[in-house]
């Protein structure tokens, strides 16, 4: 995908306001580490149940924790793309 696709579906900002803005993101941050060190503790957990029941409470532990950083990353793309539209107008 080229600069002139992007321009085209109306992604990009105007080019006077390239560089102008801080990069910032929406996430948060805590949520999302905190989602991320239970998705290690998971796969640790399934490791060391070598095919036991353990191992099947580090897999739904790695689930929910996929889950819930895949939903905290939505969130914030959806949020910065509503910050984005109400800046056009």
């Amino acid at each position: 995908m080229g600069l002139e696709d992007l321009r085209e579906q109306g992604v990009l900002l105007p080019e006077k306001r390239w560089g102008k803005h801080e990069l910032t993101s929406t996430v948060a941050r805590w949520w999302l580490l905190s989602a991320l060190v239970a998705a290690a503790g998971g796969v640790g957990t399934a490791l060391v149940g070598d095919g036991g029941p353990l191992t099947w409470v580090g897999v739904g532990v790695f689930l929910v924790a996929l889950s819930t950083a895949t939903i905290l990353c939505d969130r914030a793309v959806t949020k910065q793309r509503r910050r984005m539209e109400e800046g056009r107008r």
